[in-house]
């Protein structure tokens, strides 16, 4: 069989050598996983080191001669100038996107490691395999076996999942990883099939080994892994969700169950990757809530707004809890497992310790989004019933982050302002009560919406809290109506806007309009400061770097949640001056990945 690999007639003693080294090097690759994770604790721990470590000598040794001392300075603050900016430029590469043919692989940074992960993979397959064919056949299967316990501990929703705390990184970040890893465990798993394939159809017993449970049993996980990725392709789940969740769920079950039976020597690792799912289930139980809320869709659009009442002394630990920024699924209440069919992640449009409520606004497609409009009934009417809601999941310090910034700019589209929102509501409040205050100027909102109506959902009620909301709040609508007002700040809005090279694309922020518009939904945008067409992003951009602080240029935070055109077309703006060496915090929230 080739020059390399043999087909080899072993002896009793030489198999258990055999099946002792792929145990050996199966717990190898498990164990392995512990190395990056010790690398990057040690990788906190030492820059926070070094900043102490750099501070401190600037502070101390001062000469005396005031030349030599303008003289090291300069040289410290030049040398340090040139090390951050290289230092941010390689971070700025590595959370950019990776795409080929238009299919999103993941960030730079996610493909670096994933390809060193799988050369390691690879390596510990091929270790000490000597000539040995179903020697390395075999390690191809027990390695990619290896990795299912971290395949699904990457999964875990909760905030308590052991990767979270230890990478500090959240449940979206890890679920990058999460498919990634699923890919190279898929890759090995093809390998492993492959080779097998050959060796049944060298010896004629294909028709023969085709006819054994474990076999089968193999073919089985071999087409489930398939069509779990398959799904989870981009393309696919914007197509349907549900499809999707439902494939990927029953799926991912019944796989374990499956491996069992093929092979004796990976179900050490199948009961880890079962604990790991029993643990998943039972913290998903604990989050979840039955509570009564009201449906209703917004007039004149497709969205359906949710809204659970959090008023009840029993009810005041539940809001504690959430904060801005964060989501939650969220389905008719019914039986615990056809629930986990017919839910949504649904992003939290409200501030639930401000306002007494959980707030979720959402686009109507189809699935669970449709089963709830369908609850709602007519565009007019408000519906009571009881949800089960699951959460919070998601990053909950976004609010705490940006007060570290000195300017920020949100940058919603369309439904993608349900993430804006509450964060933009959270700043103005901490950076100060009172509307058109000098540190509220360093903040700006812009919202690109189809229609008017779009926005409706978002807008105070009461004059005071519409005050504040609509200071820095810039809306575009692209649907192409006339705007007969003029806007608060006496912008003409009759013109659209020009459009420059990386205008946002039409994918996404074109956003499908709702039949019979309401025109009294130009009532509701009084005084907002609103234009049609799309809005300049390399302008907007430019302006919010042009300002300096009082001893050096100011640190910007843009966050965008929209569709991927919108948030691409931004970091491409932003990137030019992320390699002049601004200090940049860029968040992408898109729904469209």
């Amino acid at each position: 069989m080739g020059w390399l690999y043999h087909f080899l007639d072993l002896s009793t003693e030489q198999r258990q050598q055999r099946r002792q080294s792929l145990d050996h090097h199966g717990n190898i690759a498990q164990v392995s996983i512990l190395v990056p994770l010790l690398l990057l604790q040690c990788h906190f721990f030492f820059a926070v080191w070094l900043h102490t470590r750099w501070r401190n000598q600037n502070d101390l040794e001062v000469p005396s001669s005031p030349r030599v001392k303008g003289e090291r300075s300069f040289r410290k603050t030049t040398s340090a100038k040139r090390i951050t900016a290289i230092w941010r430029r390689l971070q700025w590469w590595c959370g950019g996107p990776c795409s080929i043919l238009g299919a999103h692989l993941g960030t730079n940074g996610e493909l670096v490691v994933a390809g060193l992960w799988t050369g390691w993979l690879t390596l510990l397959c091929l270790l000490q395999t000597g000539h040995d064919y179903l020697h390395v056949t075999k390690r191809f299967g027990i390695i990619a076996s290896s990795q299912l316990p971290l395949h699904y501990l990457l999964a875990l929703k909760s905030p308590f999942s052991p990767l979270q705390l230890l990478t500090r990184c959240s449940y979206e970040t890890l679920n990058n990883s999460h498919q990634l890893l699923g890919r190279i465990i898929t890759l090995l798993l093809y390998l492993h099939a492959a080779f097998y394939l050959n060796f049944y159809v060298l010896l004629g017993l294909l028709g023969t080994k085709l006819k054994e449970t474990y076999v089968l049993c193999g073919i089985f996980g071999i087409l489930a892994f398939t069509a779990v990725g398959t799904t989870a392709l981009s393309p696919l789940r914007k197509w349907s969700y549900r499809v999707f969740y439902i494939t990927h769920v029953s799926l991912a079950t019944a796989i374990l169950p499956v491996l069992f039976f093929h092979v004796s020597h990976v179900r050490v690792y199948l009961y880890e990757t079962a604990a790991i799912y029993a643990l998943n289930v039972a913290l998903r139980a604990l989050t979840s809530h039955s509570l009564p809320g009201k449906l209703k869709l917004v007039p004149g659009t497709n969205l359906l707004e949710i809204e659970v009442p959090l008023h009840h002394r029993h009810q005041h630990a539940l809001r504690r809890r959430w904060q801005a920024g964060q989501h939650a699924y969220v389905s008719l209440s019914g039986h615990p497992l056809l629930r986990t069919f017919k839910s949504n992640p649904f992003t939290v449009a409200s501030l639930p310790g401000v306002d007494d409520r959980l707030r979720f606004v959402a686009r109507v497609l189809d699935g669970n989004t449709a089963k709830l409009a369908h609850a709602a009934g007519s565009d007019d009417a408000k519906t009571n019933g009881l949800l089960t809601i699951e959460g919070p999941y998601g990053v909950g310090t976004h609010a705490e982050a940006l007060l570290r910034y000195d300017r920020v700019v949100f940058v919603a589209g369309g439904v993608g302002a349900t993430f804006i929102v509450p964060l933009y509501r959270q700043l103005l409040a901490d950076l100060s009560p009172s509307p058109g205050s000098y540190r509220r100027q360093k903040v700006s909102f812009l919202w690109i919406v189809r229609s008017e109506a779009e926005v409706s959902w978002a807008i105070p009620v009461d004059e005071k809290g519409r005050e504040g909301f609509v200071e820095r709040l810039s809306v575009y609508v692209t649907g192409g109506g006339h705007l007969s007002r003029k806007p608060a700040n006496g912008r003409s809005t009759g013109t659209r806007m020009a459009a420059n090279d990386h205008e946002v694309e039409d994918e996404g922020i074109e956003l499908e309009e709702h039949k019979g518009l309401l025109s009294s939904s130009e009532a509701s945008l009084e005084g907002v400061s609103t234009s049609t067409g799309r809005p300049n992003l390399a302008h907007l951009v430019d302006q919010a770097f042009a300002h300096r602080g009082d001893n050096n240029a100011e640190k910007v935070a843009f966050v965008v949640c929209g569709p991927q055109g919108l948030s691409r077309a931004l970091r491409r703006e932003v990137g030019r001056w992320v390699a002049r060496g601004r200090e940049v915090w860029f968040w992408d929230e898109s729904f469209a990945n």
